[in-house]
């Protein structure tokens, strides 16, 4: 078992995932987290409400979101059943089977059936034709029908099938606002998610992180108030968290 230790918490994780994705887990063995700077970063957004972490790979960002933020609750979508059962022993070494909800399917803008290509280099990509490898096939969902409470976030890192997946997720953007961090591999794909979800009120701030290009997008929680949350986003991250945390005991004392 890798551990690291961040904020006064302990984060472990499978030692198999070594195996699988070398270099998601190498900075484990230093102790460090893959992605950290992208996760420090949501970690200071103090965003409430359940988190979708589509794409959950090995469950790396699964569990800094349950563990690290103020999540009502996560759901982790993983259809590659070896990724899929080390995202489930990282969730059962962190004691987080209650806050995190894994979906061993995959996600977009219909329900129905779909295929990977395994390669023998463990990157997968959606079926195209055939060639050496394995096909493995898995169940497709609507983010809108697997997810019924409040979404705060979305983090989308689904192999090019981005701008699907955010198509079968309507409601979910038009009611509840999550921020939204979706991966784009091209310029054309970055434009295509900025013209999807602009029919929904949100802009991107200009944010890109990872080595993979992963965009922020955020909207209005509703109708009147604009400029608020991206003007929020733009606060410090001590003012963010302690506005955060004022909110939530407010809340908590009505």
């Amino acid at each position: 078992m890798l551990t690291v230790t961040r904020h006064g918490r302990e984060l472990k994780f499978d030692e198999e995932g070594c195996l699988e994705t070398p270099y998601v887990y190498r900075p484990l063995t230093t102790g460090n987290v893959y992605e950290e700077p992208f996760l420090e970063y949501i970690r200071s957004l103090g965003v409430t409400g359940d988190y979708l972490d589509v794409g959950a790979h090995l469950g790396t960002h699964t569990v800094w979101f349950a563990t690290m933020c103020p999540s009502a609750h996560v759901h982790a979508f993983e259809p590659v059943g070896r990724y899929g059962d080390l995202v489930e022993r990282n969730i059962a070494a962190n004691g987080l089977q209650e806050r995190v909800t894994l979906h061993r399917t995959g996600v977009g803008e219909v329900a129905g059936r779909a295929s990977n290509y395994l390669s023998p280099e463990h990157q997968v990509g959606f079926v195209e034709g055939t060639g050496e490898g394995v096909v493995e096939e898995f169940a497709v969902v609507r983010l809108d029908d697997a997810v019924r409470h409040r979404v705060g976030l979305i983090k989308l890192d689904v192999e090019g099938m981005e701008a699907s997946a955010l198509k079968g997720a309507s409601r979910i953007l038009s009611k509840d606002r999550p921020v939204v961090f979706a991966e784009a591999h091209s310029d054309q794909a970055a434009k295509e998610l900025a013209r999807l979800l602009a029919r929904h009120g949100y802009k991107p701030t200009g944010r890109v992180f990872n080595a993979s290009p992963t965009y922020e997008y955020v909207a209005p929680r509703r109708v009147g108030l604009e400029r608020l949350r991206p003007a929020f986003l733009l606060l410090p991250a001590g003012v963010r968290r302690r506005i955060g945390a004022l909110r939530r005991r407010l809340r908590s004392a009505c």
